[in-house]
């Protein structure tokens, strides 16, 4: 009965084995399934396991719940399963715990899972762990991690014939260029992914596209094109899809664009309909719908009402162990407790900043000689390929001329000249693109300053010279007043012309051996090598006064912008972020005192 005919339940699975379970229908295929399988028939019933685990939706808690029972009756029933259908069940249970949100515990599961894949010898496994372990690495931050386990993935997908899940696999690299800041790179990826499954009519998988694409168009800062992509996938679950949970997580992502649009209301009413959807037990997108409940009545100048939704925030966050959520909420805490003269907990905050920057910055650092191999091996995989087609057609020709050897020959000699040009030019192409990409990597492209890595990259270099030598040094942390005001009230473009600004004044008013850059939103930091603290409070001072006295006229004629600045000379401190952090101690303490002026750090900070 196991091994009989059985053609149609063999073409179904054979459609759900291709990995598209985002598809609307997918669930229903599964039932389909479940009813072609005759009685006794347990080979199929044991390989439909997996799958059926997989139709639940994981964002839903109790559907959640429902799938984590499945699975432990499954191998309480069945516990001489093939090994094969055990790990997929366990692939399918590191699922469920990572949208319950412990990513921990679901990265052990799935590294046991690698494990146990690697001993059976199963490659489609081992891809299936590898591309998960790279999309909680993407999530959480760790990029390095994250390229190296998805184009790992990429590889062994491409040994089946799977296309949706070399496709997915793609995606899922898309995306982990998108959060280190390869905007560009990914929004290239993305186009070509939404025609692919657009043309295999994969609706549902263009649209997991479109949606990430959104993502991209708010790094950006192209708000109104994320916001029109958030509302067509909006509008197309309301059709396809009678499960809230689609349509209530397209609406926290679209929210966040409607904010950055200073619709504030349209976005709390979006938030306010889908709250009930989104549970914090189960699902990811809570801590980022608290995030927007905060930014929106921020907005709205309802601060006070913002602050629950900042705590439910923070313990989601805490919880998944996404640094870029942290970052975002951390920069809104900032501005909150500052617009409600809270200094304790905005300087608590920015500290806090502080660190989960330099957890960024590494992560940034790890993952830079991985992504140029990531990309070398991708031209790699695609030059394989191509050789593969041309084989194959030189076979074919070879069949057809067999005889004509020294037509054969030249032909052969051509394509090896095209080859060895083909390489010279990718060499060529590669190499320029190393050099755009690691100057793009390291300059801040609307100040033309260094930018958080590069600055910290040249200060650990001369703080660590200071040491060595004995020589003098101090740091200045600065940043503008009231920024957020200048956004609000002239808008982004004139924010935009204050941050050139004050670059312009601090360049041209420091050394060519001092170290200027940009470190955050309106934040800077300047290094002063074989510097004391008498000369460098002199150019502080000066500076201050320069970024006052600017005319800012063709902005408004009312508009005077000012910086407030803490200053800290080396002293007996033994580490560059030791230094900093003094430095913005007193940085908060001008802030305090008034704005518009600076403080020095000599034990506890000191007005001058």
């Amino acid at each position: 009965m196991a091994n009989e005919n059985n053609k149609e339940f063999d073409r179904l699975f054979a459609i759900v084995d291709q990995g598209d379970i985002n598809d609307a229908t997918y669930p229903d295929i599964i039932k389909q399934l479940e009813e072609l399988i005759a009685a006794g028939d347990v080979t199929r019933t044991l390989l439909l396991l997996p799958k059926q685990c997989l139709a639940y939706n994981f964002f839903d808690e109790t559907q959640n719940a429902v799938a984590n029972q499945f699975i432990i009756d499954a191998l309480k029933l069945y516990p001489s399963m093939p090994e094969k259908i055990r790990i997929e069940l366990k692939l399918c249970e590191s699922t469920l715990i990572r949208y319950r949100g412990d990513i921990e515990a679901a990265n052990k599961l799935i590294q046991q899972n690698l494990t146990d894949a690697r001993t059976i010898s199963d490659k489609r496994l081992m891809a299936d762990a590898h591309s998960q372990l790279g999309q909680i690495a993407s999530y959480t931050g760790d990029f390095a991690i994250a390229l190296t386990h998805l184009l790992k993935s990429y590889e062994l997908y491409q040994e089946f014939d799977l296309p949706t899940l070399q496709n997915l696999s793609l995606l899922d690299l898309a995306i982990t260029y998108r959060r280190l800041g390869e905007t560009d790179t990914a929004l290239k990826y993305y186009t070509e992914l939404e025609a692919k499954f657009t043309q295999r009519g994969q609706t549902a998988l263009a649209m997991l596209v479109k949606n990430d694409m959104a993502y991209a168009y708010e790094d950006i800062e192209q708000y109104q094109k994320a916001a029109d992509n958030y509302l067509s996938i909006y509008n197309y679950y309301l059709q396809v899809h009678t499960d809230p949970t689609f349509t209530a997580r397209v609406a926290v992502d679209m929210s966040s664009a409607l904010i950055e649009l200073e619709q504030y209301q349209l976005a709390l009413d979006y938030l306010n309909k889908h709250e009930s959807v989104i549970s914090p037990n189960v699902d990811t997108h809570y801590s980022f719908l608290q995030l927007s409940f905060a930014r929106a009545k921020h907005g709205l100048g309802l601060t006070e009402q913002s602050l629950p939704h900042l705590e439910k925030a923070t313990a989601g966050f805490e919880k998944n162990q996404n640094k870029r959520g942290k970052e975002m909420l951390l920069h809104l805490k900032v501005a909150i407790f500052e617009s409600l003269q809270d200094w304790q907990l905005a300087y608590e905050a920015q500290l806090a900043l502080y660190e989960i920057h330099l957890l960024l910055d590494k992560a940034m650092d790890n993952q830079a000689s991985t992504e140029m191999r990531v990309k070398f091996d991708s031209e790699k995989i695609e030059a394989e390929n191509a050789k593969l087609i041309a084989y194959q057609l030189l076979k074919e020709q070879q069949l057809q001329i067999k005889e004509d050897n020294k037509k054969l020959q030249m032909i052969a000699l051509c394509l090896g000249l095209a080859s060895i040009l083909l390489l010279t030019l990718f060499s060529i192409r590669f190499n320029r693109k190393s050099a755009q990409l690691k100057q793009l990597a390291l300059t801040d492209l609307l100040t033309q300053l260094p930018n958080r890595l590069h600055f910290y990259q040249q200060a650990n270099r001369l703080f660590a010279k200071a040491l060595k030598k004995q020589e003098s040094l101090t740091v200045v942390s600065f940043d503008i007043d009231n920024f957020k005001q200048v956004n609000d009230n002239y808008g982004h473009d004139a924010g935009d012309k204050v941050l050139r600004a004050v670059a312009n004044i601090c360049q041209n008013n420091t050394r060519m051996t001092d170290v200027i850059g940009r470190v955050g939103g309106e934040e800077f930091l300047l290094l002063l090598p074989q510097t004391r603290s008498k000369a460098a409070i002199s150019v502080t001072q000066y500076i201050i006064e320069q970024v006052s006295q600017y005319d800012f006229s063709d902005i408004n004629d009312k508009l005077v912008v000012t910086i407030s600045a803490g200053v800290c000379t080396l002293k007996d401190e033994s580490t560059l972020p030791e230094l900093i952090k003094k430095a913005d101690t007193a940085l908060y303490q001008a802030k305090n005192q008034g704005r518009n002026q600076l403080c020095y750090y000599h034990q506890a900070p000191q007005e001058l």
